[in-house]
């Protein structure tokens, strides 16, 4: 997805070389992360002559937005546990996303 972000559309041997070559990951590799991706409604496809060139669907910021409302979901599923283990980790955040999560949680209440 990062490479898609970066460039904006790419074939599939355009993202062997950005990012399977660095990786020593095969073609047929990309070429099944390029299709299950598609799979999953989060790139598009386009036909060009003989092969294909994938864009995102979506910009990174509304992916990461959409990941972070799924995490969110799962925690409340979860209920104290998840929290919990959410919270332990936060430690490793950057102290400005605790801040802003604080205040969030400080609204909430």
């Amino acid at each position: 997805m990062e490479a898609l972000w970066s460039s904006g559309q790419l074939s599939t041997r355009e993202a062997h070389e950005i990012v399977g070559k660095p990786r020593e990951l095969a073609y047929t590799t990309i070429l099944t992360i390029l299709q299950r991706l598609h799979g999953k409604g989060l790139v598009e496809r386009q036909q060009h002559g003989r092969t294909h060139r994938y864009t995102a669907c979506f910009s990174r910021e509304a992916f990461e937005g959409g990941e972070a409302q799924k995490l969110a979901e799962s925690l409340v599923r979860i209920g104290d546990a998840g929290v919990a283990a959410f919270l332990s980790e936060a430690q490793r955040l950057d102290p400005a996303v605790v801040d802003a999560l604080r205040k969030q949680l400080e609204e909430q209440t």
